[in-house]
């Protein structure tokens, strides 16, 4: 609510004020006033409404509560807009937004404002706008502004201003309930795959390209595995091609995050880009598509140097696969437009002064231009637009989200270089979007995407596809809450063909099977997950399962050791009575329902109690799961009971009561533990007469002696005393007892030598700790390549494990060695020492690895303890791959040694014509040569000897392969200006060196000898493999290790002067310190700053002193000092590329800008506080005073 003094009658201004135009179009504006008399008059909770009036062709009221009811609070009024046209078609809507203004119906500028409201009506909802709600004390007497009451003699008046818009999608401030998609646009979302926020919108942009899709379609993949790329893309583009709703693909997009990425961070969108670009074109080599994505994405530009004064120009071509735009010129300041950002990227730099340009031995240093200029663009152009920056305070890139507009329709011929083809139609059509919303880290990404030159936008987010207008999109650069991060541009000319339909037909049949079946067995989950609402799930327990059982209670249910037990199970409707269900159980398994009885599981022990009543007519199976099982959504477990007519009989002639014991028989001989079934006992028997009971049903011989146990837990078996009476065992119905025949001591002697469990308590130990191991083979070349599992005891020894192996595998148990498993794969190779559980139970967390894989050795496990095995891979010419040799060597011997060794074996191995006969060994990983040893290494510090190469060692020629070099190199992430990626940079330029020269550690050996040839390999690799703002650096470096210390040098001093930057800013002078020393205090700057001096920062000292001296007083802040770093790291090559004389220059300006923004006069450079500081440091009291109130210019 607003109080303003102006009238409600200049429409004008008061629409300025409370309904401003927010750039919609709009359909129809009208002003409605309502006078309403007898205001406190009119009872609670009556409304009175005003007459209809038109605005954009449909009727409206004003509807008003003069007085709010009485329970809700102080009096007050309530105004409603309400559209009263009852005549509207099925789905109409229109949608409004407005205001009200309560006044005084005499004076209209005593009035109260309502702030802009909008509604979408339709007729399914309430055809009411949101109220307004005022309260009457404020309108009853004057207040602010208003002289006079608003409401006056009991009179007021209701003035509507009305704005009825176009709704140009449809969609104008839709709830989206029962929302289509597919049937609205055409389109399916891709709902959150909890990685990282912009693959959604990414994956939809690369699905809009036609012809990029079709391409991917084309890749070859029916023997491609779930962790294949292509095939994921495949599946994803399918997925969203034939579904009628929004899609989950997070069992998909696992497969298109690798460990190099933190996809959780927006910046990674463009490394994200160009590693999917990479794996893409290496699946396409020597396919039909071969070549296709370099043509829908590459284009050519040119980086050049060209001298002002002579005739002498050096330029290099390069393809790129996208456009990295920034979107702040060099000193800091906001780029407006695209335009203005591709301008800054072409635009020419100066190299003069000190960075003159060495133009040979001809012309010598001259003044010239460097830059970069296109000659072509691609079909398809990704534009990135740079959102992140180093931020000194913070010790972090943060988001910049400065706003730049981007036009639909984008000329770039201005940025081409004079030799390009201009004959070409270098317009560009907006085709994709793809934008952030929200401040980061939190926000969300999403795209706006035109899927052809004739189709609406639409916006593509996690939850749905919507059309939206044009306006909208461009808005995106503009509007404060959203950020574009890239955009994807089409040529008009190119337009119909990137962009044309794809059918049905274009799909891969291996794929359309393939998905039909994911399809059919998700459809089957869903309708198995719907069944389990209204169905559950019973397990029956009969005298057959349980006499094949071996294990604690009567089954098995749960256990991640061992599988569950194989018993009679149904799905049965939760309101099906129990009755029908026991008929039905009786039916299949054989019986009458008058000959069995059914016991429920009680939870938690498990035991068959009390039968289930059969008197209810009306229990359900729901109701007796609830009633028995500990959890509504466990299984209900049932014992079937088989009824002995003659216990029966017996059961109601006695008075005694009965209990029934379930029984198991331990069978030393066989090692097994099975039921035997149920007996029935009266309390006052004793234990011991149950013994003739079980010699009669196990036809033992008469007066065979047994050993008696009750079965309490899976750790607590317990003798039972004979002599005890059932009443004193205090057993209920459905307990357990297990008996054993009692041997001799002679015989229990000869079993003991068998190795056997001589009764039940060591048994039920031994199945306690039982679990099933799965073995494997550990390798896919091994002899024997079979797949088994065996129950074993968590107490077993490796060695013991190990007979039980060998036994199955008929192999020695010696030569037997296991690796156990981490996520069903191998992990580390088992010591022979500890236990089963060692090898499979989790230190960390309570998991259990139930995999184990074996490999069949030659030798003995022991013996290979002492030696290692080594082997090893010769290659030969061409990279050729000649042959593989294994042996042992004891862990003692050097690399040396294992080189010796081979070359006994040199008659299988071939050396060049005139050959040194020497080899060299290194490691190969993921492609890249990791290390060559020099032959001094320990074979025990050597972590992997079994994935060794050797080759023959030779000494570099200027005859080597510069096309192969570069192209490995087009694979290698790109040294950054900042030199985050230094390390892996090195690690792997370095192994592309040794590759190509035959010297490993090339550049970081100080010992190495560098011929001419291989420092030209250097440059060229450096040069092809950095930032494209260190391209020059390395060109004009006079050699190849010239031009790697300039390298090393920036990103060393790089972090160095950050550190040192830092430790100054923490030194401010204390001007509340009355002993501080202001002499000391500039020692401490000039210490500093010659530690910065000699990490190679580029500032002549004295102007540097100054700078900071003056930047560490009291009451002048660290922004000039932040401004500067920022307009230095944003400038192309940053701290390595700028000269003294435009740092000193930078630093002028900025702090010439903070003294006028703050109004700060600078003290006269006699009076500058570092003048004649006395050799001890001190300073005198008069001028230390002097000296602070200096400190407050």
């Amino acid at each position: 609510m607003y109080k303003q003094v102006l009238s409600i009658d200049d429409t004008e201004a008061y629409l300025a004020k409370y309904l401003p135009d927010t750039g919609i179009p709009v359909e129809g504006f009208g002003k409605y006033s309502y006078k309403i008399k007898g205001v406190a008059k009119t009872p609670r909770s009556e409304c009175v409404k005003s007459k209809s009036f038109v605005v954009g062709g449909h009727e409206w009221r004003i509807v008003c509560y003069p007085r709010r009811p009485q329970d809700e609070g102080d009096d007050a009024i309530g105004i409603f807009l309400q559209c009263s046209d009852p005549r509207q078609p099925e789905g109409w809507h229109v949608c409004t937004e407005f205001a009200f203004a309560i006044s005084n119906p005499k004076d209209g500028t005593c009035y109260i404002g309502t702030s802009r409201s909008t509604k979408r009506f339709t007729n399914y909802g309430e055809g009411w706008g949101p109220p307004h709600i005022i309260e009457l004390e404020k309108l009853c007497n004057p207040n602010g502004s208003c002289l006079k009451p608003i409401i006056e003699n009991d009179v007021t008046m209701i003035t509507a201003f009305v704005r009825v818009l176009k709704d140009e999608t449809g969609l104008l401030w839709h709830d989206f309930v029962n929302y289509d998609s597919k049937k609205e646009t055409g389109y399916v979302a891709l709902t959150n795959n909890g990685g990282a926020s912009f693959m959604n919108p990414l994956l939809q942009l690369l699905f809009s390209n036609n012809y990029f899709r079709n391409a991917v379609y084309q890749i070859p993949t029916e023997h491609d595995g779930a962790d294949s790329v292509a095939l994921t893309l495949q599946r994803i583009f399918c997925v969203l091609q034939t579904s009628d709703s929004a899609v989950g693909i997070a069992e998909l997009t696992k497969y298109l995050v690798w460990k190099s990425l933190d996809v959780s961070q927006s910046h990674d969108l463009l490394e994200f880009t160009r590693v999917l670009q990479h794996k893409l074109q290496s699946r396409t080599k020597n396919t039909p598509v071969d070549g296709t994505f370099q043509h829908l994405f590459a284009g050519k530009h040119k980086r050049y140097i060209k001298c002002t004064h002579v005739d002498y120009e050096s330029s290099q071509e390069e393809t790129f696969f996208d456009v990295q735009l920034e979107i702040k010129d060099p000193e800091g300041r906001a780029l407006r437009t695209l335009q203005e950002s591709f301008k800054a990227y072409v635009a020419p730099q100066k190299m003069d002064g000190d960075k003159k340009y060495d133009a040979g031995e001809v012309h010598g240093l001259q003044d010239a231009h460097k830059g970069t200029v296109f000659l072509e663009f691609p079909p398809v152009l990704h534009v990135h637009l740079k959102r992140s920056e180093y931020n000194l305070q913070k010790d972090k890139q943060v988001e910049i989200d400065d706003q730049l507009e981007f036009p639909v329709r984008l000329d770039l011929a201005p940025y081409l270089d004079e030799s390009a083809d201009k004959t070409v139609d270098w317009n560009y059509q907006l085709h994709g979007v793809l934008v952030h919303s929200g401040k980061p880290p939190k926000g969300n990404f999403f795209a706006f995407i035109k899927p052809h030159a004739e189709s609406k936008w639409y916006k593509f987010d996690d939850d749905r596809v919507i059309p939206v207008t044009e306006r909208e999109v461009l808005k995106s650069g503009t509007d404060s809450s959203t950020n574009a991060h890239m955009l994807v541009y089409v040529r008009e000319s190119k337009e119909g063909d990137i962009l044309a339909p794809i059918t049905q037909a274009d799909t891969p049949t291996h794929l359309k099977s393939l998905l039909q079946k994911e399809q059919k067995d998700h459809a089957q989950k869903t309708k198995e997950m719907e069944e389990t609402e209204i169905h559950l799930t019973t397990k029956i327990i009969t005298e057959e399962t349980f006499r094949a059982y071996q294990g604690f209670d009567l089954a098995l249910f749960d256990d991640e050791t061992m599988p569950p037990s194989d018993l009679p199970t149904f799905r049965v409707a939760k309101e099906q009575r129990f009755l029908d269900f026991k008929s039905t159980l009786a039916r299949d398994l054989g019986y009458q329902p008058e000959q069995i009885r059914l016991r429920p599981l009680l939870a938690p022990v498990d035991r068959p109690r009390s039968a289930v009543p059969e008197d209810d007519q009306t229990l359900t199976m729901e109701a007796l799961r609830d009633t028995t099982m500990a959890s509504s959504t466990q299984d209900l477990k049932l014992y079937l009971e088989v009824l002995d007519p003659v216990h029966e009989a017996q059961a109601v002639e006695s008075e005694e009561r009965q209990i029934m014991i379930m029984v198991k028989y331990f069978n030393v001989s066989d090692q097994t533990l099975s039921g035997i079934g149920h007996f029935w006992v009266k309390e006052g028997q004793r234990v011991a007469d149950l013994v003739p009971l079980i010699n009669t049903r196990m036809k033992f011989a008469k007066g065979r002696r047994l050993n008696i146990y009750e079965e309490l837990s899976p750790g607590n078996i317990v003798p039972m005393d004979p002599t005890d009476t059932f009443a004193e065992t205090e057993l209920l119905d459905g307990d357990i007892i297990c008996f054993a025949i009692r041997f001799s001591a002679e015989e229990l002697a000869n079993l003991g030598r068998q190795r056997l469990y001589l009764d039940p308590v060591s048994f039920y130990e031994f199945l306690t700790n039982r679990v099933l191991i799965q073995f494997k083979p550990r390798h896919t070349n091994m002899a024997k390549m079979i797949e088994f599992g065996i129950p074993m005891s968590k107490k077993l020894t490796y060695s013991q494990m190990a007979h039980l192996v060998g036994e199955r595998l008929h192999h020695d148990p010696a030569k037997l060695r296991f690796t156990n498993s981490e996520q069903g794969d191998p992990h580390q190779v088992i010591c022979r020492q500890g236990t089963v559980a060692d090898m499979i139970e989790s230190p960390d967390n309570d998991t259990i690895n139930k995999i184990l894989f074996y490999e069949l050795l030659d030798l003995p496990v022991d013996g290979i303890e002492t030696e290692r095995k080594v082997k090893i891979t010769w290659t030969g010419a061409h990279n050729r791959e000649d042959g593989t040799y294994s042996f042992l060597m004891p862990k003692t011997a050097s690399i040396q040694d294992v080189i010796d060794k081979l070359m006994q074996l040199s008659t299988f191995i071939t050396f060049s014509r005139n050959s040194t006969r020497k080899i060299k060994l290194f490691t190969f990983h993921d492609g890249q040569m990791e290390k060559q040893f020099s032959g001094e290494e320990l074979l025990i510090n050597v972590a992997d000897l079994e994935n060794l190469h050797a080759t023959e060692l030779k000494t570099v020629t200027t005859q080597y392969d510069p096309v192969a070099m570069l192209k490995m190199l087009q694979f290698v992430k790109k040294l950054s200006v900042d030199g985050t990626n230094y390390p892996t940079w090195l690690k792997t330029v370095e192994s592309i060196l040794g590759m190509t020269t035959g010297k490993v550690n090339l550049l970081t050996s100080p010992d190495q000898t560098i011929g001419c040839a291989e420092d030209l390999i250097i440059k060229q690799a450096i040069a092809a493999s950095v930032d494209d703002a260190l391209v020059l650096t390395v060109v004009e470096a006079e050699s190849g290790m010239e031009a790697f210390d300039k390298i090393q040098k920036h990103w060393n001093s790089r972090s160095k002067q950050v550190i040192i930057m830092k430790e100054i800013l923490q030194t401010r002078f204390k001007i509340c310190d009355a002993t501080a020393d202001i002499g000391s205090h500039f020692q401490v700057i000039k210490n500093l700053a010659g530690k910065l001096f000699k990490s190679g920062f580029e500032l002549t000292k004295e102007s540097f002193i100054g700078l900071f001296f003056h930047l560490s007083l009291p009451r002048l802040d660290i922004t000039p000092f932040v401004n500067i770093s920022r307009r230095i790291d944003a400038r192309p090559g940053g701290a390595a590329t700028i000269s003294n004389e435009q740092l000193v220059q930078l630093a002028r300006t900025e702090l010439e800008n903070f003294r006028q923004n703050r109004k700060i006069t600078c003290c006269e450079p006699h009076t500058h506080p570092t003048r004649q500081c006395p050799p001890s440091g001190t300073i005198a009291d008069d001028e230390l005073h002097k000296s602070k109130r200096r400190r407050h210019c």
